[in-house]
């Protein structure tokens, strides 16, 4: 019994000590570098972000580096005119954004890191 105990709990510090990947980016994180992206291209006063939905997300490694592309689906709303869009107009836009793991988290296109 004691042996089993003993196993265990040496099992149990072998996990303890393992260092996990963190989670992928979260839907917060891609709105974060949705309104960034606006601000800097200068479109922050040109739409608004009505609501934002992940709808997949892959892990893959290229050349060494850890990326994962969240997939999304967004809806903005227009303020100015844009093209055939006139004010309050709300366009439906389907794409991606592609996050690099680096030692403090992840870092968005933007280059935001979002902490581990």
């Amino acid at each position: 019994m004691r042996r089993n105990l003993f196993i265990l709990a040496l099992l149990a510090s072998a996990f303890v000590g393992c260092k996990t990947d963190p989670a992928p980016p979260s839907e917060a994180d891609a709105k974060q570098v949705w309104l960034n992206v606006r601000k800097q291209l200068r479109l922050d006063k040109d739409v608004e972000l009505v609501d934002l939905k992940k709808t997949d997300g892959q892990l893959s490694e290229v050349n060494g580096v850890k990326i994962y592309t969240f997939y999304y689906e967004l809806r903005k709303r227009h303020l100015t005119p844009m093209g055939h869009w006139k004010p309050g107009d709300i366009e439906t836009v389907k794409s991606n954004y592609g996050f690099q793991r680096t030692e403090q988290g992840w870092r968005g296109p933007d280059g935001t890191v979002f902490p581990n």
